[in-house]
């Protein structure tokens, strides 16, 4: 009875760890790090910080490089002596892109599993796709230039108002540690909030540094124009704030956490909060309840001003 007992045992292990691998392969597409690769300073900025998150986060890197192929741009030259132009002219300096930063992101961690494709279509539609099964994409300050793509203004703008996952535009160098640098996160009067701190949370989990959650109350008007001293936040401001936190100390014990209400407009507000930090964390859409703006239109902002990586988060993650 005994042996029947354990060979049953051994044999539910063996089941269990087939699931387990079959899981775990499954989901390696829900973990990976997403990359926009181009030849500009932006993309070699947004691989690094890919890397370094990738590895702590123990996930894939998949690069992808976005070329658009023009028909009729290879027509054979209508004179005789003139070269040929080489009809796959994009996808070939797509592909070496890819390669190099294979190389590059080998030796920036060889520990991290990198793979990457060239491919044909629009930007943020195929950014989109690939959001769709990762945990996360990863843009430079400009994406695709030598591929005659627009500026980051729209394509990461685009792919972060779409994206399924939280998308993460390196807009300078992240803040140092060792100078106490860290996650800031915008968070609002809003259930978004908690995915948004949710990201935040587990970002500085990760990388060991603290949090600060920066709640933006309206500026006073007369104090603006120097008519009065500006007054101090209500008290329902604190309030939402501390409701915000509440249970995230909890739950990330190892998590230095700060909190504060500042009396200005959301984007200059984060701007300034953000300087020389690690990671700026916003949502991507709905209202601000509190300042009575568009939460869409503060993220655009602060991907437009902040001097730190921001990380754009969909109110459906987590």
């Amino acid at each position: 009875m005994g042996d029947t007992s354990a060979a049953s045992h051994f044999i539910r292990a063996a089941v269990d760890s087939v699931a387990a691998e079959r899981g775990e392969a499954m989901s390696v597409h829900e973990r990976t790090v997403i990359v926009g690769v181009d030849d500009s300073p932006g993309a070699d900025a947004a691989l690094r910080w890919a890397i370094d998150d990738a590895g702590a986060r123990h996930a894939p890197v998949r690069l992808v490089c976005v070329y658009r192929w023009v028909p009729g741009y290879g027509w054979s030259a209508p004179y005789v002596g003139a070269p040929e132009v080489d009809l796959d002219y994009n996808r070939k300096v797509a592909e070496q892109l890819i390669a190099t930063a294979i190389e590059h992101a080998a030796e920036l961690a060889a520990g991290v599993e990198v793979s990457g494709e060239a491919i044909d279509g629009d930007a943020v539609p195929v950014l989109v796709a690939e959001s769709a099964h990762a945990a996360l994409v990863v843009l430079g300050s400009r994406h695709l230039e030598a591929l005659g793509s627009a500026v980051l203004g729209s394509v990461g703008a685009g792919a972060a108002a779409r994206a399924a996952c939280p998308v993460v535009v390196v807009r300078g160098p992240a803040g140092d540690p060792v100078e106490h640098a860290g996650v800031v996160v915008g968070v609002d009067g809003t259930d978004a909030s908690r995915a948004v701190l949710e990201f935040g949370f587990a970002h500085a989990s990760r990388h060991g540094v603290p949090l600060r959650a920066v709640l933006c109350w309206r500026p006073d008007l007369l104090a603006s124009m120097q008519w009065r001293p500006e007054p101090p936040p209500p008290q329902r401001a604190a309030v939402w704030l501390a409701e915000a936190m509440a249970g995230w100390n909890e739950q990330y014990p190892d998590v230095e956490v700060h909190s504060s209400v500042v009396r200005e407009h959301p984007v200059s507000g984060l701007v300034a909060e953000s300087a020389a930090q690690y990671l700026l964390v916003v949502g991507s859409r709905g209202r601000h309840a509190l300042a009575g703006t568009l939460l869409g239109s503060v993220s655009q902002g602060v991907l437009h001003h902040a001097s730190c990586p921001v990380a754009v988060v969909p109110s459906h993650t987590g």
